[in-house]
């Protein structure tokens, strides 16, 4: 059966490219009113739009209606909030491209899995979204990242295909951020499948660690980093997150640390960077090494209550460069 969805208001990437990319969906955008059409039947649309933080309660906010409803989503819904909304014959599109109309095939998964993104592409891409305002040629790119130009003449490719990045001229002039929010919920979508070394620790003297250590640096990201960038995202911070850029001698750290490794107590998680995702763009803060915003956003994923942090935090974040 085909459907039509007629929408009154402007709905911009990536939601317009979720709905129009519905099987058996068409989409009409500036309709006279927002309506779902389909085998001689017109029913009302209600649109309601859900914030990052709000998403957190959609049960709430999903009330029944006497018209059918629309979900547009600034955050990316999981796999089982949207078999739930689907459940209840909820239409919805939200951040990272997912989407369903009443109608339309089921979606268990949601979503084909996508390839996981190279480790190179994750760096640059991070670069693009924790500088919005800055026009990236290809090589600028590749250089800054420290990956190949074939890698970064890819990302921009895509980047492009999605709408979440734009020509900043004519011809090699570069490409700068189009749709910021966008662009770095995208980012955590297809960053956060990495599954590091991690050491649990005790560490008696946290706030009193240097900035590095025999030459290592120790970088704060996660909810600690969010903190010491002036986005506290959790009430108490259960265990302070340091990247280490090393791919060895992680297990030795916390000794060498005046702590020691333990899960009961732990007080710090020791993380390897040896991609070097927190260490590329690291800045000083307070006099200690704090993690792109970019990098704290994927980390916060891997915390308690890790996915609603992560969400706040993109959300405060906003538009905004911090």
């Amino acid at each position: 059966m085909s459907t039509t969805v007629a929408i009154a208001e402007s709905i911009e990437d990536p939601w317009r490219t979720g709905l129009a990319s519905v099987p058996t969906v068409s989409l009409l955008l500036q309709a006279p009113a927002s309506a779902l059409l389909g085998e001689g039947v017109v029913q009302s649309l209600e649109v309601r739009r859900i914030t990052g933080r709000e998403a957190q309660h959609l049960d709430e906010l999903a009330a029944p209606t006497k018209s059918a409803l629309l979900l547009v989503v600034e955050a990316v819904l999981d796999d089982a909030s949207a078999v739930g909304l689907e459940d209840r014959g909820i239409a919805y599109a939200d951040a990272a491209g997912r989407a369903w109309v009443p109608g339309a095939p089921r979606s268990a998964p949601a979503q084909p899995k996508r390839m996981r993104m190279r480790t190179s592409s994750i760096r640059a891409a991070q670069l693009i979204a924790d500088h919005p305002d800055t026009t990236w040629t290809e090589p600028a790119l590749a250089k800054r990242a420290q990956v190949s130009s074939g890698t970064a003449h890819n990302l921009v490719r895509d980047l492009l295909s999605l709408s979440l990045v734009e020509r900043a001229g004519k011809g090699a002039a570069g490409v700068r951020s189009r749709d910021t929010r966008g662009l770095r919920r995208w980012l955590v979508a297809q960053a956060r499948r990495e599954q590091p070394l991690m050491v649990s620790c005790y560490i008696p003297d946290v706030e009193g660690l240097d900035s590095e250590i025999d030459g290592v640096t120790l970088i704060r990201s996660g909810a600690e980093g969010a903190r010491l960038l002036g986005v506290p995202v959790v009430s108490s911070i259960q265990r302070v997150m340091i990247r280490v850029p090393v791919s060895s001698g992680l297990e030795d750290l916390p000794a060498r640390l005046g702590g020691l490794r333990t899960a009961a107590g732990a007080n710090v998680v020791l993380v390897a960077d040896n991609d070097h995702f927190a260490a590329s763009d690291a800045r000083l803060v307070h006099g200690v090494w704090v993690a792109p915003p970019s990098r704290i956003a994927v980390d916060l994923t891997m915390e308690p209550r890790g996915d609603a942090a992560s969400s706040i935090f993109l959300d405060l974040w906003g538009e905004e460069v911090l």
